[in-house]
């Protein structure tokens, strides 16, 4: 499903729909629309004559027009366009689940006008993966980075970036662990780079463990650990993923229950606030 706004990020977010209904070998896709209301004031129907039409077919009518003209030739994917009426987060939060929908896209506003929903509210309210797309996003999936702490919302976050990349021998999935060294590391009579061997062995250790338990054959991964001084891992994780040229991140949330997903991980809820550049998927278990 993929929610648009009739504002200039409209263009990007369908074209990169359209990128990724081709990697997913998406079935069908709703293109939705959210008003609070559709209602004319019949004071402006005889200054304006085409407010007759009613206002949802003139909406619908003009998605259709922006999906022919940037969705791509997607024969074998079933297009459904939805205007709906009411709260945006609530109908869009509604037809997730009435939908059953598996993936919901939505833009990432950053300098375009344009009012949308905030992500974290909306990352808490679907019951489904979601992605952001970004003002700047391009279709290209080469470098995609996927933030691991061994955990099981890490490991499905792994396993969606593979699947994305399985028909692509090019892809590079860059596993960055970001650790800490322990705080009293100085009461020992070691030195602060002979700790960080320590700590660091210890988690490549974990890493390979982690690894070794899933199905990743064939893809290029790229483990990075990275020591986090600043006490800040979303920091850490976004500057990485800028410096490897990440065209896209995965992130997992542990929500497994209505009380998870409302909470979330507090690394995906910064991320979601900090990144702004790259197309960023959050993988959640899906809530029927």
């Amino acid at each position: 499903m993929v929610g648009l706004d009739f504002t200039l990020l409209d263009k990007t977010l369908i074209a990169y729909a359209g990128f990724v209904s081709t990697l997913i070998k998406a079935e069908k896709v709703y293109f939705v629309n959210i008003q609070k209301s559709l209602d004319i004031p019949p004071d402006l129907w005889s200054d304006f004559p085409e407010f007759l039409i009613p206002r949802d077919e003139q909406l619908r009518a003009k998605m259709r027009e922006e999906i022919a003209a940037n969705f791509g030739d997607q024969k074998n994917i079933e297009i459904d366009y939805i205007i709906a009426e009411g709260s945006p987060l609530k109908e869009m939060t509604h037809l997730a689940r009435i939908k059953n929908i598996d993936l919901l896209i939505v833009g990432r506003k950053n300098e375009l006008k344009g009012k949308g929903i905030l992500p974290n509210q909306l990352m808490r309210s679907v019951p489904c993966c979601i992605l952001f797309v970004p003002e700047t996003a391009t279709k290209r999936l080469n470098e995609i980075m996927v933030d691991v702490d061994f955990s099981d919302a890490s490991k499905v976050a792994l396993e969606v970036a593979y699947s994305l990349s399985e028909d692509n021998p090019d892809v590079t999935i860059h596993c960055q662990h970001i650790y800490h060294v322990p705080a009293g590391y100085y009461f020992t009579d070691k030195g602060k780079e002979e700790v960080n061997r320590v700590v660091k062995s210890y988690h490549v250790l974990q890493y390979n463990r982690f690894i070794d338990k899933l199905n990743v054959e064939g893809i290029h991964l790229n483990p990075i650990f990275t020591l986090d001084e600043e006490g800040d891992m979303v920091h850490a994780a976004c500057n990485t993923a800028l410096k490897k040229g990440a065209d896209l991140i995965v992130a997992g949330s542990n929500g497994k229950t209505t009380f998870d997903t409302f909470i979330l991980g507090s690394f995906t809820e910064k991320i979601v606030q900090l990144n702004v550049s790259i197309p960023l998927l959050i993988v959640k278990q899906k809530q029927l």
